[in-house]
């Protein structure tokens, strides 16, 4: 979906089409590129329903049907289906509920807890302390260098001060 289309219809036969208003919508109802029991998404609602039951699309409809004058040949848009004949008009989905009850009672059911234990034959505790071994072995020889050029500095520190005091 691009990011300028609010509204998407998903047609099996056709496709899916994307618009960006609801003139868009009324465009392609009026050109029969969609019908009212056309599955609509709803970017801003965030929810899939009927072209025909959507409300701003039913209200745009009524207003457009009100100021467009009846054609030379006596054809006008047709009205929309009632809301009543169009949720009769849509599948039934009688395990709705019972999927609805499932899906609850899976969400306050406790979460499996998962135990994972180490194999008996694991060599990771023992590379574990072998590195943190090594690890102090590597500071203490850097403390130790550091410390030795500590004093030898001192020591020539001081030689260099008393070679300067004797002249």
């Amino acid at each position: 979906m691009t990011g300028v289309a609010r509204f998407v219809c998903s047609d099996p036969d056709a496709g899916d089409f994307e618009f960006a208003d609801v003139e868009a919508v009324l465009d392609a109802l009026e050109a029969a590129l969609v019908q009212p029991a056309t599955p609509l998404f709803d970017a801003v609602r965030q929810s899939w329903q009927p072209v025909g039951l959507h409300p701003e699309i039913r209200l745009a409809w009524e207003d457009r049907l009100r100021y467009r004058p009846p054609s030379a040949t006596g054809l006008t848009l047709p009205e929309l289906p009632s809301v009543t004949a169009l949720v009769r008009s849509l599948p039934d989905d009688g395990d709705e509920g019972q999927r609805r009850r499932e899906a609850f009672a899976r969400m306050r059911a406790p979460a499996p807890v998962e135990v994972r234990s180490f194999p008996e034959e694991s060599g990771a505790p023992r590379f574990a302390a072998l590195g943190v071994v090594w690890a102090l072995v590597l500071l203490a020889v850097a403390g130790w260098v550091v410390f030795m050029f500590a004093a030898r500095l001192t020591e020539f520190a001081a030689a260099a001060v008393g070679f300067r005091s004797a002249r």
